[in-house]
């Protein structure tokens, strides 16, 4: 497999911008021999729909939302799991990574390889220079429930930092990680950049995980400047890593 040539050349100037999914998050929990539900499951365990924004909606309507933490807590939190391979390798290689995942991952990855980083979350600046690693929790973190994105009401503090995410995209290589793009995550974060950008984002590529996708989403995406290929996060880390360093 090969990574497109603009990812590649653009992780090597350290001028590429990851964003990770939480299928990352669901390849290292099985891998460490857990189970972690994939968005229309947790969304029924919250007794919604298929919409995880509105499962959750509804059971802090109901419930509350330390509640909802809890079981989210519960279910997505992975403190039993150790960072995967993807994780160990994208914290050396990214200087900054910006994810959807609410678990601390990334920042354990980190710590157990001792590089220096800062977290933010989703409305922060965003520093664009610097050698400290940026580890951008575009919808917060379990550590910070106060500022976790859980529902449509939490959602669009990008916009507050339009300009910043404008330079973000113009000055990198967008590469996404761990999402599909049949996926109500992927939708979201792509239509939140998209609206701080103020318009349709340059072209971007994903890696799309979990194999393969309808020929109906292949064509959305690549209509809306997608370039995609298919590959767990650990598979394209690897491929990634053969090709810089070849």
């Amino acid at each position: 497999m090969n990574v497109p040539i603009e990812v590649v050349e653009a992780t090597r100037d350290r001028r590429c911008a990851l964003f990770v999914g939480r299928r990352a998050t669901l390849e290292a929990v099985v891998d460490s021999g857990g189970e972690y539900p994939d968005q229309k499951r947790l969304a029924r365990m919250l007794k919604g729909r298929t919409s995880i924004r509105e499962a959750s909606a509804a059971f802090e309507g109901r419930l509350g939302r330390a509640a909802l933490i809890a079981v989210l807590t519960e279910h997505h939190g992975a403190e039993g799991t150790e960072p995967g391979s993807f994780h160990m390798d994208a914290v050396k290689r990214f200087p900054r990574i910006f994810t959807t995942c609410w678990d601390d991952l990334l920042e354990r990855a980190a710590d157990a390889q001792g590089i220096a980083y800062e977290v933010r979350y989703g409305g922060d600046p965003i520093p664009l220079a610097g050698d400290t690693l940026l580890i951008y929790k575009i919808w917060g973190g379990f550590e910070a429930p106060d500022r976790m994105v859980l529902t449509a009401g939490d959602a669009g503090k990008l916009v507050d930092i339009r300009k910043d995410v404008r330079l973000v995209v113009r000055k990198n290589v967008c590469f996404f990680v761990g999402y599909r793009p049949d996926e109500e995550d992927f939708d979201l974060i792509f239509d939140e950049i998209s609206e701080a950008y103020g318009g349709e984002l340059p072209r971007c590529h994903l890696a799309v995980a979990q194999g393969k996708i309808s020929d109906y989403h292949w064509q959305k995406w690549v209509w809306r400047g997608l370039l995609l290929f298919i590959a767990d996060p650990s598979e394209a880390a690897q491929a990634l890593a053969e090709q810089v360093d070849a």
